[in-house]
């Protein structure tokens, strides 16, 4: 903004709600699976279609993988931009009732059956539950606006989460605190995306290492998760609120 000509500019981040995304947390999960969380609206910015291509490679090799998504997507115009992707083909079909057929779209991709679980739109209490279940989470956003809800909400659980240093996301990683995607191409702009400055086309093969470093090392990818926690507990909704109100103040007077 300030690049932009605003000088009165203050920032607030958004914040999560720790009475519910805590690092303590427990969940039955999924027994004898190495369970990988994915969450967010299912579009092209998001970059589903690059964990859909990591994840497709990885569950060669490791066959307790398991995937659970929660890409449900209200603004179903969006939706269809994922199948500009080079690494997927088409786009999940749009039921009746506006839900996507997650499932048939992502076994015409090469995941095989068992090997995920599309959550839909879960609400937003129950989402602890299945970061509890969790081993990982991957975010490999080509853009985030804002500092990205969910991959707070991951972070906050201890969940050691991989990232794409872009955008938003910036203002999430520290040093140790997650799987940082540094290898990063430009992105070509096209509709609905025309302006894509600071926007970053993640590699695959990283979130593949990143993603087989977390299920060879487990010990590192706990302390990494943990101090995901340690860094989200500065964003507690309580004192992000707080900080909202001070500045309001100033402005009013």
């Amino acid at each position: 903004l300030e690049a932009r000509g605003l000088k009165h500019v203050v920032t607030v981040f958004q914040g999560i709600d720790d009475t519910l995304f805590r690092a303590e947390n427990e969940a039955a999960g999924y027994p004898g699976r190495f369970v990988i969380f994915s969450g967010g609206k299912l579009e092209y910015r998001k970059a589903q279609d690059i964990v859909i291509a990591a994840f497709r490679e990885f569950q060669r090799t490791h066959e307790d993988a398991l995937l659970l998504c929660a890409w449900a997507n209200q603004w179903p115009r969006i939706m269809p931009t994922i199948a500009r992707s080079p690494h997927i083909v088409g786009a999940p079909d749009i039921r009746r009732d506006g839900s996507l057929d997650i499932s048939t779209w992502l076994l015409a991709n090469g995941l095989p059956p068992g090997s995920f679980v599309d959550l839909g739109m879960p609400p937003n209490k129950d989402v602890w539950a299945f970061l509890a279940a969790s081993n990982a989470a991957i975010f490999p956003n080509r853009c985030e606006p804002g500092t990205n809800l969910v991959a707070m909400e991951a972070m906050a659980s201890g969940l050691p989460v991989i990232l794409s240093a872009n955008t938003g996301h910036l203002d999430l990683i520290e040093d140790g605190n997650s799987y940082v995607l540094h290898r990063q191409t430009p992105v070509v702009p096209y509709a609905p995306y025309t302006g894509v400055e600071g926007w970053g086309e993640p590699d695959v093969e990283e979130v593949l290492s990143h993603l087989t470093q977390i299920y060879e090392d487990q010990k590192t990818a706990l302390a990494r998760g943990m101090a995901a926690a340690n860094t989200l507990k500065r964003f507690a909704w309580s004192g992000q609120v707080s900080k909202l109100l001070v500045h309001v103040n100033e402005l009013t007077g």
